[in-house]
């Protein structure tokens, strides 16, 4: 049910109805009438007033009514309250963790908190004590001192101790690179968590007890699969944001989420794994066959295999859809692929190859 917000203009008809409905009795004891559509009239001053100031009224209530609904809630709003009731707190900005490899001729231990730099601007600190072996290169546990994607580093960038061990020849970071660095949870994916919490409440154990575990932790996409080392385990697939897979890193922020023992779910071996990432190709004819329409079809299935889930199967008559929604496109024909393409449980499929063939 919809709840109609009158106009000014209309709440100031309304006054003007009601005194013209009513009668009054003047000074010298006549009965008047008073009429707020004179124009000019201090009636009608009146009425606009009053109307403007009902009108405030009416929007206070219509927002009060949207911030009911979690669906309609506000981030400064009622949402945190909802969020609160339904145990779903907001992601807060993550610090980027990852390892490096330091590279040294002399022994030493290297103590946690030690901090790294590239630039000055942002700086990494090691997240655990660890000895360094003389001549040898060793893996270290860092993480960035602040929080955001700025603490973000590729692979094999080189990093500086802010005060260096003796010995020390080369710091880069690993082939994973420094990750997991984010912004605060955007409003529209925490609003959707609360909603899908909602919808599924927790159950000590259920397929969306893990996914909802698995997503509070940082991950994007998750599989549960029942027996993934056997009868009482369960496996947990992840993928992170940008339809990636995890690092050991994230994995080990996830498993530790899990694991929790206000979260362990009694006799079940709950194992996190990384996602398998696969590609796949696509093979077609167009008509009209043009670099704008090209660039619309490929838009089209990018956007249609980043709706796709873990697990998924990849349906011919799916991706027919994804390119006959490309409006400019009058006729076209897909070679690859001609079967559905059922993934394993743990692998998540991204656009490979797009090979255009010549139309028939």
């Amino acid at each position: 049910m919809t709840a109609a917000i009158p106009t000014v203009s209309e709440l100031a008809q309304r006054f003007a109805a009601a005194l013209l409905s009513r009668t009054f009795t003047a000074e010298d004891g006549s009965s008047v009438t008073l009429d707020a559509n004179a124009p000019g009239s201090p009636e009608q001053v009146l009425s606009v007033v009053h109307a403007m100031a009902l009108s405030e009224v009416y929007r206070y209530w219509r927002d009060f009514q949207l911030e009911m609904m979690v669906s309609t809630a506000t981030e400064t709003g009622l949402l945190p309250m909802h969020a609160q009731e339904w145990k779903t707190p907001r992601i807060p900005a993550q610090a980027a963790v990852g390892n490096i490899l330091v590279t040294t001729s002399v022994s030493s231990v290297l103590p946690e908190g030690r901090t790294l730099t590239i630039d000055g601007s942002v700086s990494w600190a090691v997240s655990a004590e660890t000895t360094l072996a003389a001549g040898t290169t060793t893996s270290v546990p860092v993480r960035a001192t602040t929080v955001g994607t700025g603490g973000n580093v590729a692979a094999g960038v080189a990093l500086t101790f802010v005060s260096a061990p003796a010995g020390v020849s080369q710091v880069v970071t690993d082939g994973n690179g420094l990750v997991g660095g984010a912004a605060i949870e955007d409003v529209a994916t925490w609003r959707a968590r609360i909603l899908e919490n909602i919808r599924n409440a927790p159950g000590g154990g259920t397929p969306s007890d893990y996914t909802r575990w698995a997503k509070n932790a940082g991950a994007d996409l998750v599989n549960v699969v029942g027996g993934w080392l056997g009868i009482g385990s369960v496996g947990i697939i992840v993928a992170m944001s940008g339809r990636v897979a995890p690092t050991p890193a994230q994995l080990a922020t996830i498993q530790t989420y899990i694991s929790d023992a206000s979260r362990r779910v009694v006799r079940a071996n709950a194992t996190v794994v990384g996602v398998q990432i696969v590609t796949q190709s696509i093979s077609l004819s167009i008509a009209p066959d043009t670099d704008a329409n090209r660039s619309a079809v490929t838009a089209a299935l990018t956007s249609w295999f980043a709706g796709t889930g873990i697990g998924a199967t990849l349906s011919p008559s799916t991706i027919d859809s994804a390119i006959a929604g490309v409006s400019s496109v009058t006729d076209f024909e897909l070679s690859v692929p001609l079967q559905p393409v059922a993934l394993q449980q743990n692998q998540l499929a991204n656009l490979g190859n797009i090979t255009w063939l010549a139309s028939s």
